[in-house]
């Protein structure tokens, strides 16, 4: 695999995506080749034209060429709905995990640094096309958190755990019905915008620190399917998915458990059933 030279001054706004890149490469190329492909396409907006710029833009394109013929028999690099589903999926168990240590006041570099790459993942979804909203909005509650706590650990204070919910000031994340924006914090240490950090400042406690969350990676879309005997076992009417059809309706599924924690139980409820009539009939809602 070729080698990738260091990321140029003038490209450094894409240094996290290619930080979590490295991270995966073994233990999951899937995050790997998206979060480069993502670099790459934030890259061509920020600097074409210099030489280290061409220079380490061509590495990047040649490395993400050769890994996408390394991996073509690979569902998650040949199929976008799937890549989507799986890296949506494991931005989401990221961002559940950070958020049950914050609301048990479990704090440390590492529920940082889960907010953060949860955050950064989600920015890696708008290489497939237009992110939902609900995505959008814990996209920014992420990042926001790990500012929030990074900056509330450097000055020595105490993080409220959970959403702010104060009548002090706005911060303008719109999550589903809640009914309003949610509030700034009435404690100093909640900045408004981000403030400057690097990736660096979030080290894991070990090299291994995201296969310690119980089931944190997903499985390929290839190995859901149910067997017996090798043969792949048939729904009601006789129906076969595919691959892709499964990752479809774990996709909906996932929504529906999503739409719970906003208590929207009538979303969660039209998730359920267009899972159920996808793997009963085949047909998508």
């Amino acid at each position: 695999m070729a080698q990738i030279p260091e990321c140029p001054e003038s490209l450094k706004k894409i240094q996290h995506h290619l930080k979590i890149a490295l991270e995966h490469d073994s233990k999951d190329p899937v995050i790997s080749y998206w979060c480069r492909l993502y670099a790459l396409q934030a890259a061509l907006t920020l600097d074409k034209s210099s030489k280290d710029a061409k220079m380490f833009l061509v590495s990047l394109m040649d490395w993400l060429e050769k890994q996408k013929n390394n991996l073509k028999d690979n569902d998650m690099i040949t199929n976008e709905t799937a890549a989507q589903a799986h890296i949506e999926n494991y931005a989401i168990k990221l961002f559940n995990f950070a958020d049950g240590m914050d609301r048990q006041a479990n704090y440390n570099k590492n529920i940082v640094k889960l907010f953060f790459t949860a955050g950064l993942l989600m920015d890696v979804l708008s290489v497939f096309g237009d992110v939902s909203e609900e995505i959008t909005n814990t996209q920014k509650y992420a990042k926001w958190k790990a500012t929030y706590i990074h900056n509330c650990m450097k000055n020595g204070e105490t993080p409220t755990p959970g959403p702010p919910n104060t009548e002090s000031g706005q911060i303008g994340f719109n999550f589903p019905n809640q009914g309003e924006d949610i509030q700034q914090p009435t404690d100093n240490c909640a900045p408004l915008t981000p403030t400057k950090h690097t990736y660096e400042d979030y080290p894991a406690s070990n090299p291994n620190e995201y296969q310690q969350i119980s089931n944190m990676s997903t499985i390929s879309p290839t190995e859901v399917q149910p067997t017996v005997s090798g043969r792949p076992i048939l729904l009601r009417d006789g129906i076969q998915l595919s691959p892709s059809q499964i990752t479809k309706a774990q996709k909906y599924c996932k929504f529906a458990a999503s739409a719970l924690t906003y208590d929207d139980v009538s979303e969660s409820i039209a998730n359920l059933q267009k899972a159920l009539k996808l793997l009963t009939t085949g047909e998508d809602s």
